[in-house]
């Protein structure tokens, strides 16, 4: 049962190295939230980006604090760089995109990070983040199909419904 009650063991460098990344994504993903909330032109876009924000800063705490419990320092938060500019340099269509494209990278990372750890307290961490921003990605493809900004991928072809029977 150890990692789950008492004491655990010292975290791997691999471990650390995901969980440094990781926070490290989150930090940057959380400062690209604030500034694409402040340029977006729709509010539905806008309080999408601010969820992100919010979901981004808790990672963050998550994966600072663990290596915080275990003597190692954090990254710091890049908000300072974001600047007051109301201005979109991008349109909403590629805002989500882009938002929507990080979030599938996120799980792929956090995947990683989760089957390259032994320890079971970091496990559930990745599980339970992954599975809120898997909620948040479709939640991301829910407002960009509602605005006709998602398109139906190439599918395989029905072999059932082409049979001459």
């Amino acid at each position: 049962m150890s990692g789950w009650f008492g004491d655990k063991r010292p975290l791997s460098a691999i471990e650390i190295t995901h969980l440094f990344l990781n926070l490290q994504r989150n930090a940057l993903g959380k400062a690209v939230m604030i500034g694409f909330s402040q340029v977006a032109q729709s509010k539905e876009v806008g309080k999408f980006m601010v969820r992100g924000k919010e979901i981004a800063f808790k990672h963050t705490e998550v994966f600072g604090s663990v290596l915080k419990d275990n003597d190692l320092p954090a990254p710091m938060s890049w908000d300072n760089e974001v600047t007051n500019s109301k201005i979109a340099p991008f349109s909403d269509k590629l805002m989500m995109f882009m938002t929507t494209a990080l979030i599938g990278l996120s799980v792929g990372f956090y995947g990683t990070a989760m089957a390259t750890s032994t320890r079971k307290d970091l496990s559930v961490h990745y599980v339970r983040l992954s599975a809120e921003i898997a909620k948040y990605a479709e939640d991301g493809a829910t407002v960009m199909i509602s605005n006709g900004w998602l398109e139906e991928p190439p599918l395989s072809e029905d072999r059932d419904k082409l049979a001459n029977i």
